[in-house]
């Protein structure tokens, strides 16, 4: 099956209001999903006030899930949260989710986190490294960082005042293949 992203328009917004409803997403991304909240979180993306770049996964043309990317550098607060690490810079920050719980469980995960991670490479020569902060408690996806190349560089509590932050994170790193 083929993979693609797109970038999220206004248009998506009714569906990423039902993902951020299902239980498999709202345990870890703990956004409100009626309409204005979608639109003051997601908006600001769509209409690029925001740095952050969100795209709609695509399997086969059907919307599945939805995936994010920022520079760290212009996240201050963020960067900050993880530098716990030992991450070189400069760095981005993804973040993701598949609506459709029926693809969750079967190695989707890792092929969309890895191709993305790939296409940031190559829109980005600059970056060094792949950030991201997952609950531990998120098993799967830290298992799909993992299967995606990502290694684990931190463990314990992010000094983070967003809800999906609170509890023991793990923070994983890729670092961009040399040569």
């Amino acid at each position: 099956m083929a993979t693609s992203f797109r970038p999220l328009e206004r248009s998506d917004f009714p569906r990423l209001s039902e993902w951020l409803a299902t239980p498999h997403v709202a345990a870890w991304w703990r956004h409100q999903h009626d309409p204005a909240s979608v639109e003051a979180d997601f908006g600001p993306i769509v209409d690029g006030e925001d740095t952050t770049e969100g795209f709609v996964v695509e399997e086969d043309g059907r919307a599945i899930g939805l995936i994010q990317r920022y520079r760290l550098d212009d996240e201050g607060d963020w960067d900050r949260t993880v530098a716990v690490g030992s991450a070189p810079r400069p760095a981005a920050g993804i973040d993701y989710l598949l609506g459709d719980e029926s693809r969750v469980g079967q190695g989707l995960g890792p092929r969309v986190i890895d191709a993305f991670v790939d296409a940031t490479w190559e829109g980005y020569p600059d970056l060094v490294a792949i950030v991201v902060a997952v609950q531990q408690a998120n098993r799967r996806s830290w298992r799909a960082l993992e299967k995606a190349g990502f290694r684990r560089d931190w463990s314990g509590i992010l000094e983070s005042d967003d809800p999906s932050d609170a509890g023991p994170s793990h923070v994983y790193v890729r670092l961009r293949a040399l040569g």
